[in-house]
């Protein structure tokens, strides 16, 4: 055989065994990563390769905790502002993430699949990170900061009122946040680790209104201004006289934008009410609304309203800017008989709140601040009525927590810190309340679980709340309505709700670190049945080490100034079974961030690598005398408590 012949046989030899090898690398390659991610896999700056859909969670959710815990700087019409990702609601969907993860280079066929894996060999697939803000927290931002970085925002115009005269003042243009192009910075850079000073856009913004749209309602507040203005009727006999001084007090103009927009003028009820307050007594008899009373066998029960006599300020605002319109500048007082209460006995039996559907106890210690926040908060949202198919949101309910409203400093978690912050402490109400909605069946639009483990709450089902986020929000999903009634103890909160589930009563209480559940009654057919459970702890995390120097301690010795904590993940379910005997099943992971281990020790005795290190220990000089001096060493814990 000529050598040509050879080489003309040994080449495709050679050439088919190359394949058949790199078929053979690819084959075990995909069988050694059968439950785990290909290799050159990164999600945003993780490297996820090679673990499976647990480990890649923790993996993120970690990475998100750094992201969250970092502020980031920006620059905005020539100043630094800081901003707190917690603030704009930042998180990152990690099991949208781990998900598409382990689906990279499995989709296709086996011979799409193989080009993958073949253009992958030296280089990696890079998928964006799955983070978003919360759209409501980041407007809001926005608009704080257009107020306090912006000196020129755009005014929309006004009728303004001098004595008993409207004057007109225009429209002008200003500046502002871009917001739509501010989101998308703000999210960019709050998704990586190395965080750039980024200029915020600030872009020109035009008033809604015209020259035009204000003189026109310039003529128009004129017209109203024009005159005093009388509303009567004759049973019973009654005229009020409306002053221009008393219009003037009361005219208001306000900018729509709902449509086309423009300039509304007219009457401001409240102004109006102050105007007809001294009629009431004399002409008023006032209803009664129904109400709804709980029993001592927790059954609701509705007190009838009754109906009254009464003059409606709302009507009357409208009536007086009718009769300003008109030559005469006379019209009839909104006056009432048999006014009906504005919550009747038919509103109150139409909710059909009938018994206790869920209650849940928390525990505290004694005498805090945090209590007095906790019962505040509690006062605010006894009483509340949730309507079938209503969402409720705590923090819309409740409002910013302020001092001038008896809320006081207590502990928060501030990007993994425990610091003081004026209403701090009232997570413990959020966490009462969202065991009752959990246990209720309720439906959980949004919640967010503590950043750290605290033994006083269930495990996994827990909530925190801040202003504005993190929030709790939940929808009742009945066709009842919910009445919910607070109630405290100098060492207790808890959160009832009243509503109808064929009797069915559940109470539960969170003493000590077990939870205890009690079906007070076991209800009949018509009876949704919740149970819920919480897995065993995995992806579990040791708290890092911080040493912090001290050299009035001595070598050898340690003060631990912060015990830290574990970080681990469980996952919670929740079984509904419905009248129907259908059965809702859900689940959902909650991860417990590790807080660092803080030990205080002499610099000597410090990490190698610490930057406060030094080689040389001191060295202690003893005097020997006759009696022996025993010395106990102190090693002293403390533990932060927080929200």
């Amino acid at each position: 055989m000529s050598r040509k012949l050879r080489y003309l046989l040994i080449a495709p030899a050679v050439l088919v065994g190359l394949f058949l090898l790199v078929a053979v690398a690819f084959g075990i390659d995909r069988a050694l990563h059968s439950d785990e991610v290909l290799r050159g896999v990164v999600v945003g700056e993780v490297d996820v390769s090679g673990m499976d859909s647990n480990e890649g969670r923790a993996a993120l959710q970690a990475f998100e905790d750094e992201l969250v815990t970092t502020p980031a700087l920006f620059r905005l019409n020539g100043s630094t502002l800081t901003l707190d990702p917690v603030s704009v609601g930042f998180s990152v969907d990690e099991a949208v993430a781990a998900d598409a993860a382990m689906e990279v280079g499995r989709s296709g066929s086996i011979f799409e699949q193989f080009g993958w894996w073949w253009s992958h060999l030296f280089d990696d697939e890079v998928l964006e990170l799955p983070a978003a803000l919360d759209e409501e927290a980041f407007e809001k931002i926005a608009e704080d900061w257009s107020k306090e970085y912006i000196s020129d925002p755009p005014f929309d115009g006004a009728i303004r009122v001098e004595g008993v005269t409207p004057v007109a003042e225009y429209p002008r243009a200003g500046r502002q946040v871009a917001t739509e192009s501010a989101r998308a910075t703000v999210l960019k850079t709050l998704a990586v680790r190395d965080r750039e000073v980024v200029e915020l856009e600030v872009g020109p913004a035009a008033p809604a209104l015209t020259n035009e749209d204000v003189d026109e309602a310039l003529l128009t507040a004129e017209i109203m201004l024009s005159g005093a203005v009388v509303l009567s009727r004759l049973d019973p006999p009654v005229a009020a006289t409306f002053t221009v001084e008393d219009l003037a007090g009361a005219f208001a103009s306000e900018t729509v934008t709902n449509s086309d927009a423009r300039l509304e003028v007219g009457f401001d009820p409240e102004a109006v009410e102050e105007i007809i307050a001294p009629l009431r007594p004399e002409l008023e008899l006032p209803p009664v609304d129904a109400a709804l009373r709980v029993n001592d066998d927790l059954t609701v029960s509705v007190v009838p309203g009754t109906p009254g006599t009464r003059i409606d300020a709302e009507l009357t605002a409208a009536a007086l800017e009718g009769a300003a319109m008109v030559v005469s500048r006379q019209g009839t007082l909104p006056f009432e008989d048999g006014a009906d209460p504005e919550f009747t006995t038919e509103d109150a039996e139409e909710l059909d709140i009938r018994h206790l559907v869920s209650r849940f106890t928390t525990y505290h210690a004694c005498c805090e601040s945090r209590v007095d926040n906790i019962q505040l908060f509690a006062d605010v949202v006894d009483g509340t009525i949730v309507e079938s198919g209503e969402t409720l949101s705590l923090n819309d309910l409740v409002g910013e927590r302020t001092e001038e409203r008896g809320f006081k400093p207590a502990g928060t978690i501030i990007r993994g810190e425990i610091v003081d912050t004026v209403g701090g402490g009232v997570s413990q109400f959020a966490t009462t309340f969202y065991n009752a909605v959990f246990w209720g069946g309720y439906e959980d639009v949004t919640h967010t679980p503590h950043s750290y483990y605290f033994s006083r709450y269930p495990e996994g089902i827990e909530a925190t709340i801040s202003w504005p986020v993190p929030n709790l929000e939940f929808r009742n999903n009945r066709d009842s309505a919910i009445l919910i009634r607070t109630s405290y103890t100098g060492t207790s909160i808890t959160v009832s709700f009243f509503g109808n589930n064929g009797g069915r009563m559940v109470v539960g209480e969170q003493s000590g670190g077990i939870t205890r559940m009690t079906a007070a009654t076991e209800g009949d057919d018509t009876a949704y049945v919740v149970e819920g459970e919480v897995s065993g702890r995995y992806a579990n995390t040791q708290a890092p080490i911080e040493y912090i120097a001290n050299e009035a301690i001595k070598p050898g010795e340690e003060l631990v100034v912060e015990r830290g904590r574990d970080g681990w993940s469980v996952t919670v379910t929740r079984i509904i079974t419905y009248p129907d005997r259908t059965v809702e099943e859900r689940e959902w992971p909650v991860r417990y961030r590790t807080q660092a281990r803080e030990i205080e020790v002499h610099p000597c005795t410090l990490p190698a690598d610490h930057p406060a290190y030094v080689e040389e220990c001191p060295v202690e000089e003893t005097t020997t005398t006759e009696s022996t001096t025993t010395s106990t060493d102190t090693t002293t814990t403390t533990e932060a408590g927080g929200d």
